[in-house]
C-alpha cells in the first residue's frame, strides 16, 4: 500500500514549484480571479495584506456545540463566518484547518466514516490542511481514502449490517500536507510536505506536521506503518527548499499545541518547536490541545482556536512585495456564536441530509439516568462516568476486572431519558472490546504505568480497589491492590480482564496489555455500553467514587 502513496521528492517539488493557477479552481467569482487583462499606468503598493483564516480539531462537529452556555460553531455556522471573513480580503485569502478534522466524531459524522465532513470541508472552501493524530484513529488506509476519496472497502463499512459509505465519496478537493509523517520503511513522506498558494502574486508556502507523540495516542497498529519526525528539522528542511523556490512567505500548520495562561508564559509542544524553527516561518496554525493560543514566537505569529469549529482565527500578514517577506502580522480568534450569523444554506442542506438519515439510530431509548454522570474526577482520578464504563465493559464479556483509558471518555451523559445519541457521545471511537487474562503481577505492572512525566494517566477500573502513592519511586507506586472483597489480588494468579481494543494493543503506553494471553474480541465498547445501561433497573444511578471509591491517592 505504502508504494502507492508515497510520493517521490522530484513529484513533491514539482507540486511545490506549480504556478498558483494549478491550484484548485473554486468556479466564477471566487478570489482567484484577477483583473480585466488591460494595461493601467498603476504601480502597485509596496505592501500587501494577505489573510489566513485557520480552524482547528472541529472532530466531525457538524452540529453547534456549547461555549458558555450559549450555541456555537455547527458548519453552517462556521462556513457564514469564514465567508464573512473572507470577503474582508477576497484575493488575498488562504482558509485552512491543522489537523483532526475527523475522528472522535458525533454520531452523525462518524456513522458514515466522517465522508460528511469532508464534504462539509469542501464547500466550505478549505485551501489547505494536515493531519491530526485522530485522522489516523483507523489506519494510514483509511485515512488516504477520506482525502482521496472512494467507497470503504476493508469490511468496516458496514454498521447494523448496512454499508453507511457513500461508493461515489469524494475525497477532500484541497491538498492535504505532512512533512514529518513518513514510511516507516523507505522514510519517504505519505503526502506532499508542502504546497504553494499564491495570492495577491505572493507565493505562500505551506508546510504541515503533526505530533510526535501520535504513535502514543493511537491504535499502535495503526500507526506502525508511519514514523513521526522531529517537528522543527522537519519544518526547517521544508523552508531550506521553499527558499530555493524564491517563497518567504511561509505558514507551517502544527497539529501541536500548547496554552497560553493568564500570567504564565505560553508553553507547549508547538511553543518549543516553534522556537526551534527557521525565523523565516511567518506563522504556526496549531491544533491538538484545544486551547486558545495568539502569541508570538521569536518571529512566528502562534494561533490556536480552540475547538469543534466554535472558533477561527483571522490572521494578518503584510508583505513586502519585493522581498516576499512578512513585515507585520496580527491575529483576532473569532467566537462563531450562532447568533452571530445566518447559518449557510448548502452547509445546512448537508447536515440535514445526514441528520434525517442518522435518527432512526440515534433517537433510539437506551434508559433514564437519575442525575447526570460526569467525567469530573476525584483527587485520586476516578469519575462516576469511568466506573460506569468499565462496569459496562466486565458485564459485557465476563471478566473479574475491567480497564478504561480516560481520554477515551469524550462527554458527560444528562440526567434524564438518554438515547444511542447520548451514549455514542461518550465513546465516539467505536473500539472494538476484549477479553484477556493477565496475571496479578501484571495488573500491578499495568497500573504503574499510569504516571508520567507530564500527565498521568490514571485508568478507571471494575472489580479493583487501588491505592497508590504518587510520592514513591517510579515501578513502586502502587501501595495497595485488592478485589472489592478486600483479597489481595495475587501476583501469581491469573485473572480475565475486559478492555477495549485500544488498550488492548498497548495504546496510550500502556504496553504490558500486550503481554495478556488468551485475547479474544467481544463486540464494541459502545455496545457494551449501551447492554449494561439497558440491564440496570431505571433510572438508574452510576457508581459514586466519593462515597465508594476505587482508586485512592495517598501520597
Amino acid at each position: 500500500m505504502l508504494s502507492r502513496v508515497v510520493l517521490s521528492l522530484l513529484a513533491v517539488l514539482a507540486l511545490a514549484a506549480a504556478p498558483a493557477q494549478a491550484h484548485r479552481d473554486h468556479g466564477p467569482g471566487h478570489r482567484h480571479g484577477g483583473g480585466d487583462g488591460r494595461h493601467h499606468p498603476y504601480k502597485p503598493p509596496r505592501t500587501v495584506d494577505l489573510q489566513v483564516l485557520g480552524v482547528n480539531d472541529l472532530h466531525g462537529n457538524l452540529e453547534p456545540s456549547l461555549v458558555s452556555d450559549k450555541p456555537a460553531g455547527g458548519v453552517a455556522w462556521l462556513a457564514s463566518y469564514l465567508r464573512e471573513a473572507e470577503a474582508q480580503n477576497p484575493k488575498g485569502t488562504i482558509v485552512a484547518h491543522a489537523g483532526d478534522t475527523v475522528g472522535a466524531s458525533p454520531l452523525i459524522s462518524s456513522w458514515f466514516h466522517d465522508e460528511p465532513t469532508i464534504q462539509a470541508t469542501n464547500l466550505m472552501n478549505l485551501d489547505v490542511g494536515t493531519v491530526g493524530n485522530h485522522e489516523f484513529d483507523e489506519g494510514g488506509t483509511e485515512m488516504l481514502r477520506l482525502i482521496r476519496g472512494g467507497h470503504r472497502e476493508d469490511g468496516k463499512q458496514f454498521k447494523d449490517g448496512t454499508d453507511t459509505s457513500d461508493p461515489h465519496f469524494p475525497g477532500a478537493d484541497y491538498p492535504y500536507v505532512s512533512a514529518n509523517v513518513v514510511a516507516a520503511d523507505t522514510g519517504r513522506p505519505v503526502l506532499p510536505p508542502f504546497t504553494i498558494i499564491k495570492r495577491e502574486g505572493i507565493p505562500v508556502g505551506i508546510i504541515g506536521v503533526t505530533t510526535t507523540e501520535t504513535p502514543s495516542i493511537v491504535v499502535p497498529d495503526a500507526v506502525a506503518p508511519y514514523k513521526f519526525l522531529d517537528l522543527s528539522d522537519s519544518v526547517n528542511q521544508q523552508v531550506a527548499v521553499l527558499h530555493r523556490l524564491g517563497v518567504h512567505t511561509i505558514v507551517v500548520l502544527a497539529h501541536a499545541g500548547g496554552y497560553q495562561d493568564p500570567g504564565k508564559d505560553p508553553a507547549g509542544e508547538v511553543l518549543t518547536e516553534t522556537r526551534q524553527m527557521d525565523p523565516d516561518v511567518d506563522l504556526v496554525v496549531a491544533g491538538h490541545t484545544h486551547s486558545y493560543l495568539n502569541t508570538k514566537v521569536n518571529n512566528a505569529l502562534v494561533v490556536q482556536a480552540y475547538k469543534y469549529g466554535t472558533a477561527f482565527e483571522q490572521v494578518k500578514l503584510t508583505v513586502d512585495r519585493r522581498t516576499r517577506d512578512v513585515t507585520a502580522s496580527s491575529a483576532n480568534v473569532v467566537t462563531t456564536y450562532d447568533d452571530g450569523a445566518q447559518p449557510a444554506p448548502d452547509l445546512a442542506s448537508l447536515v440535514q441530509t445526514f441528520k434525517d438519515r442518522i435518527a432512526p439510530v440515534a433517537q433510539r431509548s437506551v434508559g433514564t439516568s437519575a442525575a447526570a454522570v460526569t467525567r469530573d474526577v476525584t483527587p485520586a482520578g476516578e469519575s462516576a462516568l469511568g466506573d460506569l464504563i468499565a462496569d459496562a465493559q466486565a458485564h459485557e464479556v465476563g471478566a473479574q476486572m475491567a480497564f478504561m483509558n480516560p481520554g477515551g471518555i469524550r462527554a458527560d451523559l444528562k440526567a434524564g431519558p438518554l438515547t444511542y445519541s447520548d451514549l455514542f457521545s461518550v465513546q465516539p471511537f467505536d473500539n472494538g472490546m476484549a477479553r484477556m487474562s493477565l496475571t496479578g503481577a501484571q495488573v500491578k505492572a499495568v497500573l504503574e504505568q499510569q504516571f508520567r512525566d507530564v500527565g498521568d494517566k490514571i485508568l478507571q477500573i471494575a472489580g479493583l480497589r487501588e491505592t497508590y502513592d504518587r510520592s514513591r519511586a517510579v515501578g513502586d507506586r502502587i501501595t495497595g491492590l485488592t478485589l472489592p472483597d478486600g483479597t489481595a489480588v495475587d501476583p501469581a494468579a491469573t485473572y480475565a480482564a475486559a478492555l477495549n481494543s485500544f488498550l488492548a494493543t498497548g495504546g496510550d503506553g500502556f504496553t504490558v496489555f500486550k503481554q495478556g494471553t488468551g485475547v479474544t474480541s467481544n463486540g464494541s465498547d459502545i455496545d457494551a455500553l449501551e447492554h449494561h445501561v439497558e440491564s440496570l433497573p431505571q433510572p438508574f444511578t452510576a457508581p459514586d467514587p466519593a462515597t465508594a471509591p476505587r482508586i485512592t491517592r495517598a501520597g
